[in-house]
């Protein structure tokens, strides 16, 4: 028997449970794909691996301690923790002291790093284009709306689900 959990505050569903059941399919799908397509996904710095990009970007908009970056890269603070070794040591991270407090530290991207951003994301927008040569520049767009927007839902449905779990 398959149990779902749902959070209390969720309230009632907007979806019904058949396209709900549909678009899991598909979601197990575009997963397996999308793994499937990693190796043939343009690499652009050879010291970064797929599992770094979460780490990387979540790094975008500024510094973070590693804690709060392992929450942003929905990842434990240990495999976090090696990952940013390993980027410090390739010169893509940097280890700032955390001016609110002079115990801890910050991770933030270096030079290097925001390079690396820059060249992946333009590196993954060829590739995304050439991979969806038959979608007009607006069905791109309305599609990115929805995954922006199916995102957000499952971020805050995970953030309700830790809240829940304490």
């Amino acid at each position: 028997m398959v149990q779902a959990t749902i959070s209390p505050d969720a309230g009632p569903p907007a979806v019904t449970v058949g396209t709900g059941g549909a678009l899991g399919a598909e979601l197990v799908r575009l997963v397996k794909l999308l793994v499937a397509m990693r190796q043939h996904a343009p690499t652009t710095h050879g010291a970064i691996d797929t599992t770094h990009y979460p780490v990387l970007f979540a790094l975008a908009n500024g510094p973070l301690r590693i804690s709060d970056l392992a929450g942003c890269a929905h990842s434990d603070v240990s495999t976090v923790s090696r990952q940013v070794s390993f980027l410090v040591q390739h010169h893509l991270l940097a280890k700032v002291p955390d001016p609110a407090d002079g115990r801890a530290h910050r991770v933030s991207l270096t030079d290097e790093g925001r390079a690396a951003i820059d060249q992946a994301l333009a590196a993954r927008g060829q590739w995304l284009s050439a991979i969806m040569t038959d979608w007009s520049d607006e069905d791109a767009r309305q599609f990115l709306h929805q995954v922006s927007r199916f995102t957000a839902s499952l971020e805050a449905a995970h953030g309700r689900f830790e809240r829940a779990a304490r």
